[in-house]
């Protein structure tokens, strides 16, 4: 029987030997810790161009991407990094304190360490989309996520499922370090790249003409954003 290189069969195989590649290159690369940052940014690179068919050299395009915002992304993965710690302890320790007013700052506190994770998940993807600093990405993440809380939610709700099955299936740790981080990374490109559609520069032919000004977003909740990202080409 002859093997067709062009079977889903095939294809499939293929899919999943990169996957793998990718996601034991994005744990290589996180290894230091500080470089967790652009790792993800490098991630979400090759996986949002995977989610809208723009195949290309996978681990190449994770390398280059990788070296290039290295800068930005490793003092972005710090700052949040020292965010959270900060959150973490006072959450910590003002729940330990059991009064009221205490109960009162906890409920602050942990709305605050809200804001950062869901800040945290969309400032990466946001880098490996969009030209701009990153005080600009970091500052329009959590405006873009609330004016897109159907996909925010759906956000959410991947990373706790993932972090749930670790926790309650043995295997599942298996399976993440197989595959599951290059995994969990395209199924979040998928919804990062319906509302990253929002921001990205039209075509002027299909436009005509450019007002240079940031656009309002359009969705339940408009939002404007004094500085809008640039879409990468």
């Amino acid at each position: 029987m002859r093997f067709r290189y062009d079977s889903p069969v095939f294809e499939f195989l293929n899919t999943l030997a990169s996957f793998i590649g990718l996601n034991v290159l994005f744990l290589i690369t996180c290894l230091p810790v500080f470089t967790i940052g652009p790792a993800l940014t490098a991630l979400y690179t090759v996986t949002m161009q995977e989610a809208r068919k723009e195949y290309g050299y996978i681990f190449s395009t994770y390398l280059k991407t990788f070296k290039s915002s290295f800068g930005p992304s490793c003092l972005g993965f710090l700052l949040y990094l020292a965010a959270a710690a900060i959150l973490i302890f006072n959450v910590a320790f003002w729940a330990a304190l059991g009064t009221v007013p205490a109960n009162a700052v906890l409920l602050l506190l942990t709305f605050a360490l809200m804001v950062t994770i869901i800040s945290f998940l969309y400032t990466f993807p946001l880098l490996a989309r969009f030209d701009g600093s990153l005080k600009q990405v970091i500052k329009s993440s959590f405006p873009i996520a609330m004016a897109h809380r159907k996909y925010t939610f759906g956000l959410l709700a991947i990373q706790a499922a993932a972090v749930i099955l670790c926790l309650i299936i043995p295997q599942a740790k298996i399976f993440m370090v197989l595959v599951g981080f290059s995994f969990l990374a395209y199924c979040n490109s998928f919804l990062f790249i319906r509302v990253f559609r929002d921001y990205e520069e039209e075509d002027p032919e299909e436009e005509g003409t450019d007002t240079g000004q940031p656009e309002e977003i359009t969705g339940r909740t408009a939002v404007h954003l004094t500085e809008t990202p640039q879409a990468k080409p």
